[in-house]
Parts: C-alpha cells; structure tokens; sequence
C-alpha cells in the first residue's frame, strides 16, 4: 500500500469559533498536512479569544507561542510539539473537565505521530479526542479528529462509521464526507467513495479534493490522470494557501510518478518535499526505492538507514534488509528482518496497521504457511479492495495453490489497478498455471515501471523471465 493510501490532506471548511483556534482548526486538517497542524499547534495561545466566547466546558490556560520568545523551540520541530504537548496535558491534569485543552492535546499528538510515525502518539491522540467527546458530547469538534485519528490506525470501518454519523447529523460537514469517502475506498467501496468525492468536490473544489481523486484514478487504473490530478492539485495548493504543507503534496506528485516509472519526475519531487522538511520518512523511503531502481544501491541503503532511524517501518526495514541481502550482506539483512518480525510481537496496533506489509514480508522471505493464507482470507473479508485480493493471491501461489491464485488475481486486476507489484503477482501466477506467454507479458510490464517494483520483487521477475 503507498503511504498515501493514510495520508490525507487538509480540506477547509466553515467551523465553529466555540472550540476555540486550535481545536476548530484540526477539524479541517487532513493527516497529511503536519505543517499546518504544527503552526496551529505553535499559536496555540489564540486559542485564549475564542475560549472567552465558548461554552462552559472547562478552564483553559494559554501558552506564549513557541519559538517567539523565552527561547521556546523553533516552529515546526518534534521540540515544539512536545513543548505545546506538556502545557495542554498539565491543563487537562488541572481540570479533567476542560474540552479545550483535551481536543488541542489530541490534535498534538496526533501532529507528532505523523512527524515521527509513532503509533503510540496516535492512541493517545485517539483516548483525548474521545476524553474530549465524553466532555461535551454536543461538540463535534473532538468526534470528527476521532474519524481521522481512526482512519490513520487503519480501523476504516470504525472510522467511515463514525463519520457518516457526523455528516448524517449536518450535512453541511463535508469534512466528515471526506473522511468518509477516504475510508470507503480503502476499504474496497469505490463507488461509494467516488460518489461521495464528487460531492464534496462540486462544494469544495481545490487541491485537497484533486489529491484524492489522484489515487481513486490510480487505484481504477488509470495512473496517467493520476499523476495530472497530483500536479493540479500541488499548483492550487501552492497557489491558493499558504499554510498549505507543499510537501505533501510534492510527495504525492512523486509517488504517482514513480508509480508510473517516471523516474526523473519522482525523484524531482521527493527532493522538493524533502526540501521542505528533511525528516520526511515517507519521500526518504520513496527516494531510496528510485536510487534502487537506478543503480545507486548506497544511496539507497543511506536513505533508508536515515528514514529507519526516524521511524522504523516494516517496509524501510525490509527494502533495506533486501538490498544488503542483494549485495551479499546476509548476516546484515537477518538482523534487518528480524527486526520486522519482532514488530507484531512487540505492538498490536503496529501489527494492524502493518498488517499486509508483515504478511508480504513472510510471503517474499521463506514464511508462506496455511496460517498466513487463512489470516489473508480474513483481511479480504472485511477489507476487499484490490490490495487484500493480491495478498490472498500471492499467499495461495507461494503455498502452491495455483488455482485459488488465479481465481484471486482475477479479482485484484478487475478493479483496473495498473500496480507494478500486482502485476509482478499476476504474472507468476499465470506462468504457474501453464499461460507463460500471458505471465511473461505481465512480468515486463511490471518491470517496465521501474522505481514502481521493489529491488526483491525485480530479481524474481527477471528470475521467471530467465527460466525457460
């Protein structure tokens, strides 16, 4: 799954001053935009003129802003975040009635687990958005970051339940809808999500609606629009805000060209986003995939090592674990993957959130098991999107189940998806079941995207193509 498949930009809508500054401004801040939510979180003090106008829902204390004075960290650093995180969290110590300070404290954290891809930060940011809603069960404030916080843990059902009940409740919250609409196609409903992106789109036109629509043409086969819809939507972004995380959405331009094979492009673009912020895991991650791809496997390797040390994913450590191991490095590569298969043990939500990177982990290095299918099985049950029928596809192959493969794989490629791992998959499996000519067609379409396969997934398409 690319990473933007959960990470979502800011959409600004009409919201209620009675929250106060900070709190209201998170209900218009995607999951993507950590820049916005880190200015919002640095002026947290604004937040004192509002909470004079609010309800009664308890006592909030203001902060002078960081970085302006008494030698606070600097706007935009992890530094500052902890800096306002401290202040919010003494202020719900001193009154576990105070809505205000609960809903600014789960916007923070929920900013520096984007930062730092700690998913810890995203359940505490989770338990005070919902403190906050038990507070003042009338304020949607804290209820709309809980749809957010919940798409961001990977628990779409929840969270498209959760937000239809807000839109439902005010139809005027098309904050909610996007949410929503977000959920719904990561869970496979992709008419539901068009129809409910396309409404949001006629009352909200610009670049945090393009970015979407971006990846439902990706995930429908169509990545050319993809990638036009990515450009457009960084143009307006930078056009028309500019508290806009540009970033984000050079990051996205990025991944749709790299996604493409535009090898060039992705790497132009991962190098502005990293301009912008230098601790971007995700353009890290991306970056080191086109070195990769390109021949320049130290550049790779440092990258990787560097995004690792921000936060240590499943997939960084694997693209790292596999080019050590393709460059002979092997006892480098076990330490590597054995790091990814401590991830589950160590964290149940690491686990869910990570779900199918771990199980293509076990699949892609000698773990394929019954117990591996039938978990597979189960994530397409409740989760069918294009994404989960591969993974059952690609289970059932490894396990030599050439037939259930096929049959799955049919399933994936009808939603139209043009992803170079899936027709990596695609292509095994139809040279297992004896339509080589047809496999061996898939495999060099897949080759032929480039950056878009990863390195292990590249050698064993150029294995099946070498064995006659």
């Amino acid at each position: 799954m690319t990473p933007l498949a959960t990470a979502r930009p800011q959409i600004r809508f009409r919201v209620p001053r009675a929250i106060g500054v900070l709190a209201a401004a998170v209900l218009i801040v995607g999951l993507a935009d950590v820049a916005g939510t880190l200015r919002m979180a640095t002026h947290a003090d604004k937040a004192k003129g509002a909470a004079a106008q609010a309800p009664d829902v308890g006592h909030a204390t203001t902060l002078a802003p960081p970085g302006e004075s008494g030698g606070l960290p600097a706007i935009g650093s992890v530094a500052q975040i902890d800096h306002s995180i401290t202040a919010w969290a003494a202020n719900v110590a001193a009154n576990p009635d105070d809505f205000i300070s609960a809903t600014n404290l789960a916007v923070l954290y929920h900013a520096r687990g984007r930062l730092t891809g700690d998913l810890d930060d995203q359940t505490r940011a989770l338990a005070a958005a919902r403190m906050a809603s038990s507070i003042a069960p009338t304020q949607t404030a804290a209820k709309s970051l809980e749809a957010t916080i919940l798409y961001t843990l990977h628990d779409f059902a929840s969270a498209v339940t959760t937000a239809d009940a807000l839109y439902r409740a005010n139809p005027a919250d098309l904050g909610s809808l996007a949410t929503r609409a977000d959920a719904e196609l990561e869970l496979g409903r992709i008419s539901a999500a068009r129809s409910d992106y396309s409404v949001v789109a006629a009352a909200a036109p610009g670049a945090a609606v393009d970015v979407r629509l971006a990846r439902l043409a990706y995930i429908t086969g169509d990545p050319a629009q993809a990638k036009a819809l990515a450009a457009k939507a960084l143009g307006e972004a930078a056009a028309a805000d500019s508290e806009a995380d540009l970033g984000f959405y050079d990051y996205a331009v990025g991944e749709y060209a790299r996604l493409s094979g535009a090898t060039a492009a992705a790497r132009s673009a991962y190098t502005a986003a990293l301009a912008i912020r230098a601790t971007d895991f995700g353009s890290l991650v991306a970056l080191a995939k086109v070195d990769a791809a390109t021949g320049h496997v130290d550049a790779a390797i440092a990258g990787l090592e560097h995004a690792a040390s921000i936060a240590p994913q499943p997939e960084t450590l694997t693209l790292l674990g596999d080019l050590k191991f393709l460059q002979g490095h092997e006892a480098d590569a076990l330490a590597q993957y054995a790091t990814v298969r401590a991830i589950r043990q160590l964290s149940a939500i690491s686990g869910t959130v990570f779900d199918r990177q771990l199980l293509l982990f076990e699949l892609d290095h000698g773990g394929a098991s019954p117990a591996i299918l039938a978990t597979a099985q189960d994530g397409l049950a409740t989760r069918s999107d294009s994404g989960a029928q591969d993974l059952v596809a690609w289970a059932a192959y490894r396990l030599g189940r050439f037939e259930l493969a096929r049959q799955e794989m049919g399933a994936a490629l009808a939603t139209g998806i043009r992803d170079a791992r899936i027709l990596e998959h695609a292509g095994a499996i139809a040279i297992a079941n004896g339509d080589r000519a047809s496999g061996e067609g898939l495999l060099r379409q897949a080759l032929a995207l480039g950056p878009a396969l990863d390195p292990l997934a590249t050698a064993e398409a150029n294995r099946l193509l070498g064995a006659q």
